[in-house]
């Protein structure tokens, strides 16, 4: 779409199911990929693969220069076997230069394309380049990936998985599985609509929250340095989370409150710095982050008097005394390291910065 003129410029036509993810190919504009319900994900040239559109003159209707069929269809079934179920694709991203990740909604694994060259094995389906390995925990209950999101320098990618956890991943060690994992007791994926996104300098990562509130998450490698930050270990006995920290570390973050009273779907950061997130209460708010998180200090610790805080949302710190709906879940089981990440990424909302939007 042109976004300045309002008005349609390509069609791509060929997913038989609704598509969970569109992205361009960093390096070239005319490059796209996508995924799908169906199973498959699919690559898409604006300059080629241009199908003729007698009904509409006005945009042009391309159709796939390659298709990845059965993109998460099991690598082990047996041969002569072709297995009927589908397995939605529920997340793409590009990663290094030519390549992509897909995931899907049965297991927390990663594959991994390059698309110029897509080969297909004896049933039809296409064979990945790289196929990560899954969070050791997963090997009692699955659990799929929600969203993907890359870095800025390509290095790493994180997901949010529907077990309510974001792993950091290596792309070029996806083999060894997460490196590490984000957790914080108000993020909440119980349904795939929640999705994550990384800032423009790789510095956060931000995620929406069916608990109605978004989460920021410093991604720096120093805050798993145990020489610099106390690292949270207590975490509630036979909990996942507990279960995940025994394989890898876990970092904490911060999660901004009193801004949605609904599920928080979508989060996007603006090239310059600022959050937006959009909830299913028809509201999308513009987050900044204010002169050494002054304001927002304020906003957690002067209550309501006058109506001061109404319509303006802030960073909650983990151990703070909650206000309001958000008194019902506790962080009392959450500890502050000695040197708390989470006292960066003081964020405030207000209503001056809020835009109402309705879906």
């Amino acid at each position: 779409m042109d976004i300045t003129k309002q008005t349609i410029l390509h069609v791509l036509d060929g997913h038989v199911s609704s598509v969970k993810q569109v992205a361009f190919e960093p390096t070239c504009s005319s490059i796209v990929a996508s995924c799908s319900r169906d199973g498959t994900a699919m690559i898409w040239d604006l300059r080629a693969n241009i199908q003729s559109r007698f009904d509409n003159s006005e945009f042009i209707t391309h159709r796939p220069v390659e298709v990845i069929r059965g993109a998460h269809a099991s690598l082990t079934a047996p041969k002569g076997r072709t297995s009927k179920s589908i397995v939605s694709v529920t997340a793409l991203a590009w990663a290094i230069p030519n390549t992509f990740l897909t995931a899907c909604e049965s297991r927390a694994e990663l594959r991994c394309w390059d698309r110029r060259s897509i080969k297909q094995d004896r049933r039809g389906n296409s064979q990945p380049c790289e196929v990560s390995a899954e969070p050791k925990h997963h090997q009692v209950r699955p659990f799929g990936i929600n969203s993907i999101s890359i870095s800025p320098d390509k290095s790493m990618a994180y997901t949010l998985c529907k077990d309510s956890i974001v792993y950091a991943w290596g792309t070029r060690l996806l083999e060894h599985g997460p490196l590490h994992a984000y957790h914080h007791p108000e993020l909440h994926a119980s349904s795939f609509y929640v999705k994550s996104d990384i800032s423009p300098d790789g510095q956060y990562l931000a995620t929406g929250s069916s608990s109605g509130s978004a989460c920021i998450f410093p991604t720096a490698q120093q805050y798993f340095d145990k020489r610099l930050y106390a690292q949270k270990t207590d975490f509630p006995e036979g909990s996942r989370i507990q279960a995940v920290s025994k394989n890898i570390p876990v970092g904490t973050g911060v999660v901004l409150v009193r801004a949605h009273n609904r599920e928080v779907t979508d989060v996007s950061w603006t090239n310059k710095g600022d959050l937006v997130t959009i909830s299913d209460d028809y509201h999308a708010r513009c987050w900044r982050s204010d002169d050494k998180g002054v304001n927002a200090q304020d906003m957690r610790e002067n209550g309501e008097e006058n109506g001061r805080r109404w319509g303006w949302g802030w960073a909650q710190l983990q151990g703070e005394k909650k206000e309001g709906r958000d008194e019902e879940s506790s962080d009392e089981s959450s500890v502050l390291p000695v040197n708390d990440p989470a006292d960066e990424l003081d964020s405030q909302e207000g209503e001056d910065d809020t835009a109402d939007q309705e879906e």
